[in-house]
Formats: C-alpha cells, sequence, structure tokens
C-alpha cells in the first residue's frame, strides 16, 4: 500500500508525549513502534543536531513498517554553520548521506528537508544555494528521495526564486508560521511539502491548531493535493503532544484514516515486537471474552 497524502509529526521521542499520545509505562525505546502503528510518516528532526550512528538508523528501518516513510532533517552543521558552502561542508554532507543509506535502500525515505535559518538571505546566500544544488550527489528530480527547501527569510519570498526552485524539481516548503507568508506554491509536482510551526507568542511550537483552523487550512491543502502526485505534511508544534493531536484532527477533515486508531492498540503488541514477552503471551481482555 502506498499513501499519496503522508501526514505526521516532526519528531517522535517527546517524554511530555507521555500521557498525551504514548500510554504511561511505554518504554522510550519503543515510541517508534508504537507511533508506526498509528501514522505513516514522520520528520526527522534530532538529524538537524546530530548526525545519528548508521545502527540507529537500521533500527528505524526496522522497527517501522514497510510502507513507512521518513522525511530528514539536513544537519544544521551543514545548514546554519556551513551555510551551504560547499567547499566547508562537503565531506559533512558525504558522511551524512552515507549515514542515511539504510533508510534510501529500504525505500523509506521521502526527503531531505533544508531548513536555512533566517540569517540565510538571498543576496548574500543564493549562489551558495545554486552551487549546494548542484553538487547533490543523489538523484532526486522525479524519484526518492525529494530535496525540500524551507527558508526563513522574506528575501527568498520573489519569482526569481520560485523560478529555480521549478526549473531545479526542488519542493518549496510552505510554512506555517508568524515569519513568512504561507504561500502554498508547487514547485515540484512530485512532491508538495507543509509544515505547521504554529504561532505561539514567545516559541511558535507552543502552539494548538483549534478545530476551526484545521478546517481554514484543510480547504487550502485539498487545492495543493490535488496538484500534487504526493503530499506531505508534518506538524512540529510537539508541546504537549499538540502535534498528534493535530495531525489526526487534520487526517480525519481530509478523510484519511491512521493505520490504526490510538484506542484500538494492544500495548502487548507492542511490548511483542520489542521482544520483552514471547508473542504466544495473551492479554487479560483475550481471556474475558
Amino acid at each position: 500500500m502506498t499513501l499519496d497524502v503522508l501526514i505526521g509529526t516532526s519528531g517522535w521521542g517527546y517524554d511530555e508525549w507521555i500521557g498525551p499520545f504514548y500510554p504511561k509505562g511505554l518504554r522510550k525505546e519503543d515510541f517508534l513502534t508504537y507511533y508506526s502503528y498509528i501514522f505513516y510518516t514522520n520528520e526527522i528532526n534530532t538529524t538537524f543536531y546530530n548526525i545519528p550512528s548508521q545502527t540507529i538508523v537500521k533500527n528505524w528501518v526496522k522497527k517501522t513498517p514497510r510502507n513507512f516513510k521518513f522525511s530528514v532533517k539536513v544537519p544544521k552543521a551543514i545548514t546554519h554553520e556551513s551555510k551551504l558552502e560547499i567547499d566547508d561542508c562537503l565531506d559533512t554532507l558525504d558522511y551524512f548521506l552515507t549515514t542515511m543509506r539504510p533508510l534510501i535502500e529500504a525505500e523509506k525515505l521521502l526527503a531531505f528537508l533544508i531548513q536555512l535559518p533566517p540569517s540565510f538571505k538571498k543576496e548574500e546566500h543564493f549562489a551558495n544555494l545554486r552551487e549546494f544544488i548542484e553538487e547533490w550527489p543523489l538523484e532526486y528530480k522525479n524519484k526518492e528521495p525529494f530535496l525540500v527547501i524551507e527558508f526563513r527569510d522574506l528575501s527568498w519570498m520573489d519569482e526569481e526564486i520560485f523560478t529555480f526552485l521549478k526549473k531545479r524539481n526542488l519542493t518549496y516548503c510552505c510554512v506555517i508560521e508568524p515569519l513568512l507568508p504561507p504561500r502554498m506554491e508547487i514547485t515540484n509536482k512530485n512532491l508538495a511539502y507543509i509544515r505547521f510551526h504554529g504561532y505561539g507568542e514567545k516559541i511558535w511550537f507552543d502552539y494548538f491548531f483549534k478545530e476551526e483552523e484545521i478546517k481554514k487550512w484543510a480547504l487550502k491543502v485539498k487545492d495543493v493535493i490535488q496538484n500534487s502526485k504526493k503530499t506531505g505534511i508534518y506538524f512540529n508544534n510537539h508541546y504537549s503532544g499538540y502535534a498528534t493531536k493535530n495531525s489526526l484532527m487534520m487526517m480525519k477533515e481530509l478523510n484519511i484514516k491512521p493505520k490504526t486508531y490510538p484506542s484500538k492498540i494492544n500495548i502487548l503488541d507492542i511490548q511483542k515486537k520489542a521482544g520483552i514477552f514471547s508473542k504466544n503471551q495473551k492479554g487479560l481482555d483475550e481471556f474475558l471474552h
């Protein structure tokens, strides 16, 4: 089974999700397994801060079903510290892509997200972006993993940039946040990409999209879905488990069913998959029917 509309959250390993999303008593190492019982995709946030070992990446492959898709954030060492200066970051990029290879080989990698900092401005850094894309070593134009560009400065909001993205088959990341207009632009028909950050006063991500907001955004998202082959939608408002709730609300509004409804998950199944209990062990409910 393949899905044309993938909705999920940015990250999964939040302790504060215990209670609001994860059952109490669930081990942290089982968070991803539980998450993948409900959602078909996740945007990996931790790669932005540190490049994981390949053993960890292989575990992500192992703990998720065959049709699960990840999107991966390119490390800030490349985007924020080197500002895409290819001579400065090529070694880091090679190491990062090598580490991600298990996801690529398992056909579980939807996209690489290149999130650029507010200090990355068109006049100063457009040449960096062009050269970095030219040096990107993997095929991305017509197949996964695609390349997604997220800007954080208004200087990039002009037609020259969107023409560039379209010519290079780069996916523009539409961002729902305070600094940029929520421009629902499709620059690569193969993949549209939307990130819901939120409108928190101090921290953007400490924000819960109410039902009427989800309904409003769903109307705009539907238009994007109709005009792209595949759409990735990620909620980054991770505080208090808001992202999981809003993801499920958006899925409902778009008539997309989760893989399993949270109320239907048997925690014993998660524990069996992790090898904590025998696969033949039965839950109490089976003895009561």
